[in-house]
Parts: structure tokens; sequence; C-alpha cells
């Protein structure tokens, strides 16, 4: 490696790594600043949440970081927001502070796990630093964003990068092979504990790999047979030879490069096995229809985008149709093929088993990786054909990259932006309490789960956990208890119980969410004290800054007032 490429690798990285913290420095350096570290990409508070709880010494209560109820399981196991929370316990920092030193160092460890993989898949390494650089920089704003898909992509990149390394030392006769299929087959694993876009892209990766490298070496037998005078014997003795592979024989067998993938790929579902028995298990919950339609998933076959469908296909015809005309020029790039051929097979699986579940707006990261690789292969072979597929690719980056123009957003400093500064003097109260339950208004309750070991009572995001549709409801009526009917504009409200539901279904799902929130709500408003003692709610926290209109007479319990502070009160329930 000259040192000039060195430099310009180091550079990124330490030009990366500022970009990733200035917005919160901006507002650092901002005299409002009081001390909350402010969230600057969606989903952050579920996130924050999560690594909250494993802070705290509740790892196992990460899957369900909100209402703290040991029973209820969470149709994502938080396994990175685990690790996270474990490995910064001793710190004594808040999640939102881990995230701060995360945002420097992910983005970072992603940027260098694409130059390597591209480098593994053949390009040459400015090619290779190019394509890295490139998306990093359209994806500069969901780089910023916590775990999924961050941290999730990284790991999907070293399971890739095992699996290629491992093909490379293959060929080399490398006694070392067998480290990188141990890896590769591990992270493939541990991938299936982690989020589903990642775990399903990596593991379909391998499969179309192991297809590609097993086709061409039964091709090679049904050449081997070339004369034989008729097609129909060659395909006979061809296929005779492929069964006559799998005959039982001595362990001195001679190893081809798909027995490798294949090694791996046995391997891997073995180190799955303990995640594939709890989505098993998760599976058999009797509330796990429900929520399954909380998530947004729903019956179709149709593409969940016919233009980026349509550019994908482009992508991938092109490079197979590359590999099969000169198959030993694209041989080198066989894992950018690969890649290019899963984006257009993983969007479009619902083809397939007939649900579509965000497969193209919560991969991303893994569709951008194939369109650089798709870009790559056309300026490195220069070959006509996949020049269409470059054109398709620079065109789908190119919207991606529009996307993610909000990005700038998070450079400028709004007034909006400290809107919970104020609850920096509440803190302090919240760490020398005992573990409790508080009740609050919406976004108050993500701040107290997000920067304290406390339950709340209702959270978005209970979306994700298995319980009923109507003990949803009635949490979040609990927060709708202190406002006066007239005033909670249950309708002008984005998000209610399952807004993904709303999104995926229609009109009509939202229309009747809307009803069965409004019913409940009546009901609760006329037994609010059964209710809080229901879902036993031990304290009120009022933010008279962010609802001054609440009515605590509302509850129909009495109160004491244990702190104030500026634009906050906070109560607890005299029992």
């Amino acid at each position: 490696m000259s040192y000039r490429f060195t430099l310009a690798v180091v550079l990124w990285c330490v030009i990366l790594a500022i970009l990733m913290e200035m917005p919160h420095l901006l507002h650092v350096w901002d005299p409002r600043y009081q001390g909350v570290v402010m969230p600057h990409n969606s989903d952050e508070a579920v996130y924050l949440a999560r690594v909250e709880e494993a802070l705290n010494g509740r790892p196992e209560q990460s899957a369900e970081a909100f209402v703290g109820h040991p029973g209820l399981v969470g149709t994502q196991f938080a396994l990175i927001e685990m690790a996270e929370g474990t490995l910064f316990r001793w710190t004594g920092l808040r999640a939102a502070e881990v995230f701060v030193i995360l945002d420097s160092v992910i983005p970072v460890l992603v940027f260098l796990s694409l130059l390597f993989f591209l480098r593994l898949a053949g390009f040459r390494r400015w090619h290779a630093f190019a394509g890295a650089v490139v998306f990093c920089v359209i994806e500069l704003y969901s780089l910023n964003r916590p775990v999924h898909m961050r941290e999730s992509f990284l790991l999907m990149m070293l399971a890739l990068i095992a699996v290629t390394w491992a093909m490379r030392l293959f060929e080399r006769r490398s006694p070392h092979v067998w480290w990188s299929v141990a890896a590769g087959a591990g992270l493939l694993g541990l991938l299936v504990g982690v989020y589903f876009w990642s775990f399903s892209f990596a593991w379909l990766w391998w499969g179309i790999f192991l297809l590609f490298e097993f086709s061409e070496w039964a091709y090679g037998n049904y050449h081997t047979h070339r004369h034989r005078p008729s097609r129909i014997i060659r395909c006979l003795c061809a296929a005779g030879s492929v069964f006559w592979h799998f005959r039982p024989r001595k362990p001195s067998m001679q190893f081809e490069r798909w027995h490798i993938l294949a090694f791996i790929g046995v391997a891997g579902v073995l180190a799955a096995l303990p995640f594939i028995a709890q989505h098993l298990q998760m599976s058999f919950h009797p509330l796990y229809d429900q929520g399954v339609f909380r998530s947004g998933m729903r019956p179709s076959r149709l593409p969940e985008s016919w233009p980026y469908s349509i550019l994908f296909c482009v992508m991938a015809v092109t490079a197979l149709a590359a590999s099969l005309r000169d198959p030993e020029a694209m041989r080198p790039y066989r894992p950018a093929v690969v890649t290019v051929m899963t984006a257009f097979l993983f969007m479009n699986q619902q083809v397939v088993h007939g649900v579509v579940f965000n497969f193209v707006s919560h991969s991303i990261f893994s569709l951008s990786l194939a369109a650089v690789c798709s870009v790559l292969l056309a300026v490195t072979l220069r070959k006509k054909l996949l020049m269409a597929g470059a054109v398709a690719a620079c065109i789908y980056l190119a919207a991606i990259g529009y996307d993610g123009r909000y990005v700038l957003g998070q450079w400028q400093v709004r007034d909006s932006d400290f809107a919970d500064q104020h609850l920096a003097g509440l803190l302090p109260f919240l760490d020398a309490m005992p573990r409790s339950r508080i009740l609050s208004d919406q976004d108050t309750s993500s701040f107290i789960a997000a920067f304290s070991k406390h339950d709340i009572v209702f959270s978005t995001y209970l979306k994700n956990v298995l319980v009923t549709h109507e003990e949803l409801t009635n949490r979040f009526c609990l927060l709708m208890l202190p406002i006066a009917p007239d005033k909670r504009a249950i309708h002008e409200r984005q998000h209610l119980i399952f807004p993904d539901a709303s999104a995926a279904f229609g009109p009509e799902v939202r229309k009747e969410e809307e009803r069965i929130v409004e019913e409940r709500c009546r009901a609760a408003d006329l037994d609010a004290a059964r209710m809080l003692k229901t879902y036993e709610v031990g304290f009120v926290l009022w933010n008279t800054a962010a609802e001054p209109t609440w009515d605590l007479r509302r509850l129909q319990v009495p109160l004491t007032e244990l702190a104030r502070g500026d634009g906050w009160i906070l109560f607890r329930i005299i029992e």
C-alpha cells in the first residue's frame, strides 16, 4: 500500500469522523445547550431506550425498553443495543453520550469495511477508495442513524468480507482458510439475531455466491464430456458426475470452491440455531399475529418500488450477461456481481413468499453498495454491456443522494432543537429515585426512557412488542388523561397505536385506529384512577413548557409534589 493511498484513507477517515460529529458540536457550542444531547435522526429514541436499559444493568430488558414489564416479548432481539450497553456500562455514560462517541467510530469502520470488501471484490485500490467515499457521501444522513442501519450494516459487511476472504485464501491454497470460514460462518449466524434486513441480505448473498460457484463447477463437468456425440448424452454424463461427486469417500477428497461456501453455510446455520429457536418461539406466541400486523407487513407480490426494481433489474441482468459472455474476465469480480444480483432479488423477494416488509427503505445501505459495485464494474472492465447497468446505478444513487438532502438540516441550529434542554435539571432527581413507572406526555416519556433508568407508560415503539391492541390503546389513553377531550386532536396526531400498519394498509386502517383510540379514551376518562393502578403508575411528570394545558385533576388521584424546575413538575401518586 503506497504512502499516498494510506494518507488518503487516513485523511478521509478523519474528515468523515468530523462530519459525523459536527451536528452535535454545533448544538453544544450554542449558549442554549444545557447538557441534554439531542437526537439527529429518525427512530433514535427506540435505540437510545434499549441501550439505556443495558447501561443500567438490564440488558435482558432491551428488547422491551419502555414499560419495564419482564413478561413482555419484543419482536426485535436488540442484540446490538445489548452489546453496546454492556460494553459501555463501566463508563457511567448515558445512551445519548455513548451514541456521540460511536458517531465518530462506526461510520469510519463502515468506510473501512467497504474499502476492504471492494478490494477483495477485485477492484483496484483507488477505484475501491472512490466507491467507498461516494457511498459515504451519499449516505451521510443515514450514517448518523445508530444501530440499524449503521451497526447492523457493519456486521453484515464483516460477514461478507470474511466469506470473500475465505474464497481468496482458498485460491491461494492458504492453510489459514479455515479461520476465515469460521469467522464467516459465525458472523452469518450472529446476523440472524440482528435485524431482518441485514441477515436476509447476507444469507441471500451467500446463497447466490454458492449457486454461482456450484454452477460453474457443474458446467465444467459438462465440458469434460464434450467428446460425447449427443448433447443429451453429455448432460446425462455431467449429471452422473455431479451425483458421483457426492458419494461417500475417504476424507482425502479434493476441495472445490463451492465446498468452502457450503461449509460456511452449514456452520452458519449451526451458529444461528439459538436465534432461529427464538424466532420460532416468538412465532408461536398468541399475540404474534397482532405484532406482525403492527409491523406493517402486508401481503403482496408486486414490487415495493417499480422504478427501483427496474433500475436494479438492469444492473443485475447486465452483470449476469457479462459474466456469462466473458466468464474469465468477470471471475475476479464475482463478489461484486453477486452483490448486484443479490440486491435485485432481495428487493423483490415478495414475488416468492408474498409478503412485503420495507425491503427497499430499510436496506438502502445494501442497495447502495450494489449500485456502487455496478458502477465500478463498468469503470474497471469498460464493457458496453456493463455501461447500461452503470447508468441505472447512477440514477439510483442520485435518487438516494437527493433523499439524503435532509443531512443539511442536521447542521442547522433551530430553536426547536432545544425544546428539551430545560429537562436537564430533572435528570439528577430521576437518577436519585428508585426505578419507577412515570406518566408524562409522549415526547417527555421518550426523554425519560432514553435518559434514565425509569419505565414509562407508552411509546410508539411498543408496536414492536407482543401486546394486545387493547392494552396498547389503554396505555396511549393514559397519556391523554390530563388533556381535555376537546383538545386531544386525535385525528391530527401523526402516530397513534399502529402507525406502520396504517401506512401499509391505507386510510381505512387509520380510520379504524382513530375510532378505537377515541372509544377507549372515553372509557378511560370515566375511571382514570383504576387505569393508573392497573398499569402501576407511581409518578407523574408534568412538562409545563410543552403541555401547559394539562389538568392533573382529570387523573382522579391525590398527588404530592416531589420536585420542581424550570418548565417541569414531578409528582408522586399517593396510594
